[in-house]
């Protein structure tokens, strides 16, 4: 990522910049685990590139203003900021460019307003999981017994229902995206093609 940092020397970007009419400054926190140091990453949001990346131990607003201080010596026009509203981050981007717009980055505020919904189908996930799971399970556990002893034929049969099992636990196990997916929408939907799909099993009949 330091590598990447050295903007001032990348004349294809500073040329494509000269044709955008300067730059949206972007800046993100992103922590890999917690108990780590976050990682800030300044980019312009116009030509995705990386302007400046640091691990950080504090975000005060003096180590804001520190990291975007190689964005500020570039010396080109900055048409606007996004920050995901942390107040040290906004006082850095007030403080260094204060006549130039800012907007709060649309995916932390979407990701901000999902959070009821989100828990809600979490919870629905959680009890579908609780009423279901030990059912399959016995159902699989009932299936491996079967598949040994049955004739090549049925244990062919049997093992396309384990596999359907496996699915719906699958199914089961999706896990959620804020904003936009909702575990409990994506493993309905999962459920109707495997129900839509065993009746078409049905009306086929046995071979």
């Amino acid at each position: 990522m330091r590598a990447s940092s050295e903007a001032k020397d990348d004349v294809e970007w500073l040329a494509q910049v000269k044709k955008n009419g300067g730059i949206i400054v972007s800046v993100d926190g992103i922590q890999p685990e917690k108990g780590n140091e976050t990682v800030y990453l300044v980019r312009d949001a116009l030509t995705g590139r990386v302007l400046a990346a640091e691990n950080v131990t504090s975000s005060e607003t003096a180590v804001m203003k520190a990291l975007l201080a190689p964005v500020v010596a570039l010396g080109v026009k900055v048409l606007g900021t996004i920050t995901d509203a942390q107040e040290s981050e906004l006082k850095a981007v007030e403080e260094l460019w204060p006549h130039v717009p800012h907007q709060v980055c649309q995916f932390h505020a979407l990701r901000d307003a999902s959070q009821g919904a989100y828990a809600a189908d979490k919870q629905i996930k959680t009890a579908m999981r609780k009423q279901l799971q030990p059912k399959l399970r016995a159902v699989r556990k009932q299936l491996k017994k079967q598949i040994p002893k049955a004739e090549p034929e049925e244990a062919e049969q049997l093992a396309v229902l384990d596999d359907y099992a496996s699915g719906i636990l699958t199914a089961l196990n999706t896990d959620g995206l804020q904003p936009f997916t909702y575990a409990t929408v994506e493993a309905a939907q999962a459920l109707d093609e495997v129900e839509a799909s065993l009746q078409r099993l049905e009306k086929k009949g046995p071979r």
